[in-house]
């Protein structure tokens, strides 16, 4: 299933070594690799490596074609990574992403830290608006970061075809430094509906993001989910919290989530609307999108440094 008008069909990462990268997802979240071969000089172009090279590797869940993670190693020296020495709560960039833990979070944690990813938290039990869910950040050396959750309650539906430790990515988190102006570029400039909307706090400064615990009962923040119909799958996440920090908006690409790819049925239309919205837009090119085929795309990169790219089949 393409997720066509409905969300992003896939996560691209930068890293250092994708053979070993690829390994260590395949072993632990149990995806399998769809694809892998040279990158392709306009979707290089499109991550801001204009004139470079680099191989790639798509890993997806057995059981779904959607929420995907595409791996690229860009040839040459290794590259920074695009939010050194972030914390949670600095904002700038593509975050993290969301996956659910379908057989206990604790294993899979656990096989996550033994594959070299690392938490700023352990895992914290908290409500979420009105979802009671377990949570837990995972992030490796190329600043890859994931969020675990395991819902607790209400039951979760909708995932009952999914095996697996791990389903596919249904969500994907930016820090933002202006909820507002964020808020905004999703449901007015793109016109997207509100999945959810909430204040996040943590009365007994228990939390999963690694904020101080004595000191994260004074820290908010507010967030808010968003996805053209209103549905979580394939959604942007948006935290802008209250206490400040490292601003990662401007950094230069580099290892890490480096875009969420959108299919979409009208890409010119779309890079429009978002280049009347204060971002960044590029000219539409062809791109040889495998295993997908041949698209036009184009890239949008939001005030906060945010990279979305838009891919229409030819």
């Amino acid at each position: 299933m393409i997720s066509l008008d409905n969300g992003f069909q896939e996560a691209v990462a930068i890293v250092a070594d994708m053979r070993a990268s690829s390994a260590r997802l395949r072993d632990t979240l149990k995806f399998k690799a769809s694809h892998s071969g040279a990158v392709p000089a306009p979707a290089l172009d499109l991550l801001g490596f204009a004139g470079g090279e680099g191989s790639e590797v798509l890993l997806v869940h057995p059981d779904s074609e959607r929420g995907a993670i595409r791996l690229i190693e860009v040839h040459g020296d290794p590259l920074p990574r695009t939010r050194d020495g972030g914390q949670s709560w600095d904002p700038g960039g593509i975050f993290d992403i969301n996956m659910r833990a379908l057989q206990g979070i604790e294993p899979l944690h656990r096989a996550l830290s033994l594959s070299g990813f690392s938490s700023p938290a352990p895992i914290t039990d908290w409500d979420f608006g009105p979802l009671s869910v377990r949570e837990v950040v995972e992030a490796d050396a190329d600043g890859v970061v994931i969020a675990l959750m395991e819902r607790v309650a209400p039951m979760l539906q909708g995932y009952e075809g999914i095996g697996g430790p791990a389903s596919w990515v249904f969500n994907s988190t930016q820090i933002v430094p202006d909820f507002a102006a964020a808020r905004a570029f999703y449901c007015e400039t793109l016109g997207w509906q509100v999945v959810q909307e909430t204040q996040l706090q943590h009365p007994d400064g228990r939390n999963c993001m690694g904020l101080p615990v004595r000191l994260a009962p004074g820290i908010g923040a507010q967030v808010g989910i968003y996805h053209p119909h209103g549905r979580m799958e394939g959604s942007v996440e948006i935290i802008a919290f209250d206490c400040g920090g490292i601003d990662f908006s401007d950094a230069a690409p580099g290892r890490g989530w480096a875009c969420l790819r959108f299919m979409v049925s009208d890409a010119a239309s779309m890079l429009e609307r978002a280049g009347q919205g204060d971002c960044t837009v590029t000219p539409l090119v062809e791109l040889d999108w495998q295993p997908h085929g041949r698209c036009l795309a184009g890239s949008i990169r939001t005030p906060w440094g945010a990279r979305l790219e838009v891919l229409q089949a030819v």
